[in-house]
Parts: C-alpha cells; structure tokens; sequence
C-alpha cells in the first residue's frame, strides 16, 4: 500500500511572482514530489501577482522532468473544446504529465467579468463528457447537452500516447461525490477531517459501482494544510492568524463542532469572497476567531515530524492516496518542505 501514496504540491499562488512559481516548480521536481498543483485564478483574495495557471504550467514543463503539472479550474471561462485542445497540447510539451482538477467555481474569478454561474454542476459534467469525447474520438464525434453542442467535432491534437487526460472533481456536495464516482479520475477536495474525508468518499465508492467503475481507477486526494514544526504548539503557533482558511464552517458544523457562528458570518467562505469587496473580505478573516484549536488540528496536519506522519497514516486509513500539500505557514516553511522530501515522503515509500 506504502508505494501507492502520492504526494504533491501546492504552488504559491497567491505569494509568489512569475519567477518565484517557476523556481518553486523546478525544486519540488528536484525532491521528488509526484505533483504540483497551480490555482487557476483571473484575482485571489490577496494582493498579489496572478498568472494565467496554463501558462505558468506551460513554462514549467519545458523546465522540468518527471513531475506531474495540474491546475484547479473551473467550468466557466472557456469552452470545453478549446479547453481539451489547450490541454492535449501541453501534454505533448510535457510529455504526459498534465493533470487537471475541475470545481464548480468561485465567484472572485466571475461575478465581475460578468460570467455565468448557473447550474455549475451540470455545467461541469458537460464540461467533462466534451474533453473525454473530444480526445478519445479518432473521427468527429456528436454531442447534445444544456450548456454544449457539438456536431461532426474533433481535434487535430490528442493527448500524448494516450486518450484521456485525468481529470479530478474538488467537491463536497452529495451531487458533486456521484458525479466523481460516475466520471471522475480523481477526487480532490479541500479542508476535511479524517472522519468526513471516510464519509465523502464512501459515496464515491457507491457511485462509481453503480457506474459500473472500479475505486482502482479513481484516486482519493486531498488539498490540506500542513504546518511542520518541532511539536504541536509551534507548528499550531503559525497556523493560528490564517484559521479562516484552515476550515470551511460548513465542514466544521458536519464534523460535529458544536460551534456559534454569528448570523453575519454565516455562509461566508473562501468561494464567495470577492476581492474589491474589503468589508466582505475583513469579515472573512474575522471567521476564524469561532474556530477552535482542536478543530483546526483535526482539520490539518499539524506538529512535529513525527505527528504529521501519524496524522497521515490516519488520513491513509480512511482512503486519502494522495496529499497535495500547502506547507507555506508552516513555521520554517523551506525547512518543512525539505523534512517531507527526505524523511516523511521516504517513510511512506520506502
């Protein structure tokens, strides 16, 4: 089971500038990680430099070799036909290594450019079955949905020695977990306990056996925050001023914390946040006041080596095959990046 563990990254975006991400790129190549990962941001809620992720994936991959390359999109912002041509493209620069994982979508990356949010879901799927068809097909290919309509379509450009590029769903929605199940080659979702992360993925497993599809086929990830450090009060020291982003209040209610959330707080999140909005944008930071220590320790993988790999192994048995990681509020983040390298990732593959 140890060598069927995958462990990734994410890239700094929000944080880094073009030089910085390629640079980050090109290291975590270097110590063996099996992926990276590249928000797929037009803004972000900080103030910070945002690149358009295929073209900074693009560059990576011309300036790395082994190391898998993938962005968390959405369904939104560009028709899935160009999507699957963009995407056989940087496959064949590559060499194979392009991922991708879809969500529904965030209203920072929409609402002000005037892009339709409307029924996400269906949206997505429609999205999927279109680049599935469109590089599997050897010859035009017909296709008739809500939102997309192909007749006699095909590509001059197919994935790279193979038909299918793997496409993750980041969900959490009962809706969202059959669809992973019906057609997705990965889950990757965000900010969940052990104990959800088992529930979750149980109905994955229900929905790709209806499907008639085997689990082997799909690969359970999971975006977590990880601080490192040398024992659980340093590591939780640095992770305490970005509580808002370490727990959805959603999860947090599901995973049975009997938390008050003041009425104007409620439903606020990561996803609804928009940035010209700084009395939106304060409120949220403001949320993590109601998060106490013990959830945002079971909601990450937080404290010394020695913790993380414990608290991994309990990820590991309720499903998770695949940590991408966001390390960077750990309290030496380069130091806790190597530590993976060449002690926590050795002892899981090893």
């Amino acid at each position: 089971m140890a060598k069927e563990i995958k462990f990734g990254l994410s890239a700094p975006m929000p944080g880094a500038d073009l030089d910085g991400l390629l640079k980050f790129s090109v290291m975590a190549d270097k110590l063996g990680f099996d992926t990276v990962w590249y928000p797929d941001h037009v803004v972000f809620v900080s103030p910070t430099e945002a690149h358009e992720a295929w073209t900074i994936a693009t560059a990576a991959a011309m300036m790395t070799k082994n190391i898998k390359l993938g962005t968390v999109s959405d369904p939104h912002r560009m028709h899935p036909a160009v999507f699957a041509q963009r995407l056989a493209s940087i496959d064949h620069l590559s060499k194979g290594r392009v991922t991708l994982t879809l969500g529904v979508g965030e209203s920072m990356n929409l609402d002000a450019y005037g892009i339709k949010w409307n029924r996400p879901l269906t949206r997505l799927r429609e999205s999927m079955q279109v680049m599935q068809k469109l590089w599997a097909a050897e010859g035009p290919v017909d296709y008739k949905g809500e939102f997309y309509e192909m007749k006699d379509a095909f590509l001059q450009v197919r994935p790279y020695k193979r038909n299918r590029i793997p496409t993750y769903i980041a969900t959490h929605t009962p809706k969202g977990l059959r669809l992973v199940g019906e057609l997705g080659d990965g889950w990757l979702p965000i900010d969940l306990n052990p104990k959800l992360y088992a529930e979750y993925l149980g109905v994955i497993k229900e929905s790709a056996k209806d499907a008639g599809r085997k689990m082997k086929d799909i690969d359970p990830a999971l975006w977590v925050f990880t601080s490192l450090g040398k024992n659980e009060d340093e590591a939780y020291k640095t992770l305490e001023p970005f509580k808002y982003v370490l727990v959805m209040q959603d999860q947090l209610k599901k995973a049975g914390y009997d938390v008050k959330i003041p009425r104007e707080y409620e439903g606020l999140n990561y996803f609804n946040v928009i940035p010209q909005d700084e009395a939106g944008r304060q409120k949220f930071r403001q949320i993590g006041q109601f998060f106490p220590r013990e959830a945002i320790i079971d909601f990450t993988i937080t404290g010394s080596k020695q913790d993380c790999i414990k608290k991994i192994e309990k990820y590991i048995s309720k499903g998770v095959r695949h940590f991408v990681l966001f390390y960077r509020f750990s309290p030496d983040p380069e130091k806790a990046l190597k530590t993976y390298a060449k002690d926590i990732i050795p002892y899981f593959k090893g």
